[in-house]
């Protein structure tokens, strides 16, 4: 069986190479290791990612070509092994830095010098820590040699952050966003506020899911899960339910629909939307199925959903998760076009949930940070005004559309609603609720609840 770290490595190398999302080869990958190698396997590719602009600006320090101009299998072990240094508290310095460079060995065309070089810079950083603290430091926000970390903050013998004056690269490089994101919440909440939805979106977010109608009692659902290795702890909802400990996607109670993973600012879209036990609803963009799910249950055997989505992978996904409780619903393709769809009737209640930049969920899926450019919202947001279009197309006289993004950005929330009831102003905006990671208990994110008139 490979080690940790080797594991680690190839998963970075490869979501680099490929451009893809970590948590897609982590889904591939984790059962080459044992259920306690897995959780550090996530720790580490996750906290490479989501870190690695503090990671990158502190190893320049010590890498005078800079990190941008390193092979990628150097580059990726030298973040893997001063995250460990860093970030993480129990794994001693020497175990961080050996086991790192016991990975970079078996990685293609990794030479004895490149091999020697990871060694050297990684001791010279484990040099530069002094230590690591639970709490808050004293100093936090001006001491140009203390970094936050989870739960804690680490001090370092030398500056390692921008000067505070400049307080965009001071936070950028503090928490690892964009400076260009970074820029637009400054802009829009405050230096205050700002620091509190930066240290939001490096916490590491808990697994929750909902208990579904499905489920047997409370005690039945927590003996079955613990029988697969996992305990849970009461969620922020009543149907919520935060789990801990091994590998959640083997439990008999997912594969049996008792639960479904889901953040609980998702879970109050069923809630928002509402359809009544009987209702015929839409699910525009239903890929992976989870809303679809809750839907499903609101509407009961009598109801019926349609669940679409623009290609054949995304409505496997769809249908893998609804067909372990349901038959009560269909799936069609819609055309890459979203002025061309047309399904040939109309809904009570329709859920378009678009496509967006994720910004809401930057704590749970790190790596949209580095994807996201600031001119991908003018183009998400265009996609998003057609969307909501077709959505309103296929509303029925009286019915009630629901449009929710898992962004904060309000190019993508309220000014997309301002323009469409602007073309529309017959659409009536019965409910607003927007969602901002350190304020809620979940993700990020936005919903509108539109109503057309009956006439």
């Amino acid at each position: 069986m490979k080690r940790t770290r080797v594991v680690a490595l190839e998963i970075l190398l490869e979501a680099d190479a490929e451009d893809r999302f970590v948590d897609e080869i982590l889904a591939l990958r984790r059962n080459e290791l044992d259920v306690r190698d897995r959780r550090l396997l996530q720790e580490i590719v996750f906290g490479v990612v989501r870190h690695r602009n503090t990671l990158d600006h502190i190893l320049s320090a010590h890498v005078r070509a800079g990190m941008a101009s390193q092979r990628p299998p150097v580059r990726e072990a030298l973040r893997m092994g001063a995250y460990q240094l860093v970030y993480l508290y129990k794994i001693p310095a020497h175990a961080a830095v050996d086991e790192t460079v016991e990975a970079l060995k078996p990685a293609e065309g990794a030479t004895r010098r490149e091999i020697g070089f990871v060694n050297a810079v990684l001791h010279q950083l484990a040099r530069d820590i002094v230590g690591k603290s639970r709490g808050a430091p004293q100093k936090e926000g001006d001491g140009l040699d203390v970094l936050p970390i989870r739960g804690g903050f680490a001090r370092f013998a030398r500056p390692v952050l921008p000067d505070a004056a400049k307080l965009e690269a001071h936070l950028s490089i503090a928490y690892s966003m964009p400076e260009w994101l970074v820029r637009r919440w400054l802009a829009r909440l405050g230096e205050e506020e700002t620091r509190e939805l930066l240290r939001a979106m490096l916490d590491v977010p808990p697994v929750t899911a909902r208990v579904t109608r499905w489920a047997p009692s409370r005690e039945e659902l927590a003996t079955s899960l613990a029988e697969d290795g996992l305990r849970i702890e009461p969620g922020p909802r009543p149907d919520a339910i935060v789990v801990r400990g091994g590998d959640l996607s083997q439990a008999r109670a997912l594969a049996l629909g008792w639960i479904q993973v889901q953040d609980v600012t998702a879970m109050e879209i069923g809630d928002i939307l509402k359809p009544p036990v009987g209702a015929r609803v839409l699910d525009l963009c239903a890929a992976p199925g989870s809303k679809a799910l809750q839907l499903i249950e609101r509407i009961g055997e009598t109801g019926h959903l349609v669940a679409t989505d623009r290609s054949d992978e995304k409505l496997v996904l769809v249908r893998r998760t609804l067909e372990r409780v349901a038959t009560n619903f269909s799936t069609a393709r819609l055309p890459e076009s979203p002025e061309e769809i047309d399904l040939g009737e109309t809904f009570g209640h329709v859920l378009v949930d678009v496509p967006c930049s994720n910004t809401g969920v930057l704590a749970r899926r790190p790596d949209a940070r580095w994807r996201l450019r600031r001119r991908d919202l003018e183009s998400l947001a265009l996609i998003q005004g057609k969307l909501l279009e077709a959505a309103w197309r296929h509303l029925a006289p009286g019915g009630r559309l629901l449009y929710s993004t898992c962004s904060i950005e309000p190019e993508e929330n309220e000014e997309r609603i301002a323009e469409f009831i602007a073309a529309h102003p017959e659409a009536t905006e019965l409910t607003v609720r927007q969602f901002l990671p350190h304020r809620a208990a979940g993700d990020g994110g936005y919903a509108s609840l539109l109503l057309k008139p009956r006439s």
